[in-house]
Order: C-alpha cells, then sequence, then structure tokens
C-alpha cells in the first residue's frame, strides 16, 4: 500500500526536526567531552572517539528514525502525543546511558609506573571506594599527573601484591602509593625514550616534534620524552628540563580501534 505524499513528507519532516533538535544537544556534548572529560590528547587516547560514536548513534539516529517509524498525520492529536512521548523517552534513556558510560570512561588521572605513563578512568578509581576528590591532592585539573613506586618490602609490599593479585588492580591505578610528578621527575627522566630513532621511523610524528620544537623554541636535546600507554593510541608527553609537560604528540591509532 502506498503512503500519501503529504503523508510521506510530513514524517520526513518531523525526522528533520527531531535530527536538528538531537544535533543541538550532541554538540552541546561534544563540548563537554572535548574541553572537560577529554582533553587533547586523551579524546584520540582514552576512547573519547568511540565515546562520541556511542552518543551519536543514539542522540542523531535513534530518536529521528523511530519519529520516523511512528510519526503519522492520520493518529489522533491524544495518539501522536503518545507516540512521540514513547519515543523521546527511550531516546533520553539510551543517551543518558550512553552519557553515563562515557563519563565513567573519563581519564582523571595519568600516572607514571615503571617506565611509561598509563591513563586511569574514573571508574578504575571509585570501583575502589575512593573519592576522585582524593586526587585533589595532586592538582584541581583533570587528569592530573602522578608517580607511583612499587614498595619495596613490609605491610606495603603486602598490600600491594594483594591488590594486584587478588584484587586485580594495576599498579598505576593503586591510588594509595600515588606521589606527586615533581618531587619524583629525575626517577621519570632516566625513562626518555630514544626520540631520533621514533622520528626516522614516523614521518608523521617527527613532523609534529619538529612542529612543537619550533613553537616552544627548545631544542630536540633539551627535553624529555616519556610514553604514555592509552588504550586506543599511545603518545609521547614532552617534559622541559623543569619538569613541565610542554606538549605531546601522539602516535598511530592502534590495529582495530579506529
Amino acid at each position: 500500500m502506498l503512503i500519501p505524499t503529504d503523508r510521506l513528507r510530513s514524517r520526513y519532516h518531523a525526522a528533520l526536526f527531531h535530527f536538528l533538535a538531537s544535533l543541538s544537544v550532541f554538540t552541546l556534548f561534544v563540548g563537554i567531552l572535548l574541553f572537560f572529560w577529554y582533553p587533547s590528547p586523551y579524546f584520540s587516547a582514552s576512547g573519547g572517539w568511540q565515546g562520541l560514536r556511542l552518543v551519536a548513534a543514539v542522540d542523531l539516529v535513534l530518536g529521528p528514525v523511530l519519529t520516523l517509524i511512528v510519526f503519522n498525520l492520520k493518529k489522533s492529536r491524544r495518539e501522536l502525543v503518545t507516540d512521540m512521548s514513547v519515543v523521546v523517552l527511550t531516546q533520553l534513556a539510551a543517551l543518558l546511558w550512553g552519557v553515563v558510560a562515557v563519563y565513567h570512561q573519563r581519564p582523571v588521572a595519568v600516572v607514571f609506573s615503571d617506565t611509561s605513563f598509563y591513563t586511569v578512568p574514573a571508574l578504575a578509581v571509585t570501583n575502589q571506594g575512593i573519592s576522585l576528590d582524593t586526587l585533589d591532592e595532586f592538582g584541581s585539573e583533570r587528569p592530573v599527573y602522578v608517580f607511583v613506586q612499587r614498595p619495596d618490602s613490609g605491610a606495603d609490599l603486602e598490600r600491594f601484591e594483594r591488590e594486584v593479585n587478588e584484587l586485580q588492580i594495576p599498579p598505576h591505578e593503586q591510588v594509595w602509593l600515588y606521589e606527586p610528578l615533581g618531587e619524583n621527575f629525575a626517577t621519570i627522566s632516566r625513562s626518555s625514550i630514544d626520540i631520533e630513532e621514533v622520528m626516522t621511523a614516523n614521518a608523521d610524528m617527527k613532523a609534529d616534534i619538529e612542529s612543537l620544537l619550533e613553537e616552544t623554541g627548545t631544542a630536540l636535546e633539551d627535553n624529555y620524552y616519556i610514553a604514555l600507554t592509552s588504550r586506543y593510541r599511545n603518545i609521547i608527553l614532552v617534559f622541559d628540563a623543569e619538569g613541565q609537560i610542554i606538549g605531546t604528540v601522539s602516535a598511530p591509532f592502534k590495529s582495530g580501534d579506529v
């Protein structure tokens, strides 16, 4: 059975209106994601892009498609209002689920452990029953940069090993071990990678490093280059001689995670 052109057109108009309304909400979410939850370079490294795609699928696709399916001017006003209310509530519930999931995975700490930095999502901290306010000791911005060192002996070593082996909490997520980054920068600097080897192997990263050096007015040998291991792509954090971060360089995405 063919649907009359005017009714079909009304469906597309309603779906388009719903899409534009959803787009405004999505734009707000993108701003929050980029500037507060996943600041550069963690948008690409820690799942911000993947979270954005999840919310886009819910906000820009689910709602408008459901509107296209159920909207029909032939229905009574009461029936149409009921149907659209169900569509909106379904979309909001799915959107809330997606936003909450992305929020809990936002990086709240970048921790140096052993020879590399690692990102720590909010959920890894709160799942231990620890308030995120605990991180305020190391800075008000998120993520905070901290240092972790394996205890040498005694009760601290026993606790450390118990949390690793029994509770499956890796060293970089053991908040009780966190120390200020600056006080330990001499140790961290010894893990500076061979940046010339990186530049030789990757032309894009070489260009990014040269651009950073030009922007900061520093020479290659003036800085320290420390690896950051993250879920979707690795990063090189660039520190000056005083232990301050002056920039970052992104490695290619890990295979299969784009």
